[in-house]
């Protein structure tokens, strides 16, 4: 099970920065944003590569209208500590 996030913390920071723009791909602004803190990592040809390189924590955020999906960086946006290693 993936790592929940604390909704306020992140909505203010979508506010703060995105400061109400409509979605690039369609000019509509009504954006889903998920509940649960993923993983991006190298792409290894389908494999789990362990310690194969970094892992961003993302939060997906998604466009109601088009599709359109970007990912917040859940470091950026202080939801999760950087690990130091």
């Amino acid at each position: 099970m993936g790592q929940k996030i604390e909704s306020e913390k992140l909505l203010n920071h979508l506010k703060e920065k995105w400061q109400g723009r409509p979605c690039p791909m369609c000019g509509v602004g009504n954006w889903n944003v998920s509940d649960t803190i993923f993983e991006l990592r190298e792409f290894n040809q389908g494999n789990l590569v362990m310690g194969g390189g970094p892992i961003f924590p993302v939060i997906p955020v998604t466009c109601d209208n088009c599709g359109n999906s970007v990912f917040i960086n859940a470091i950026v946006t202080k939801l999760v500590e950087q690990n130091k290693k």
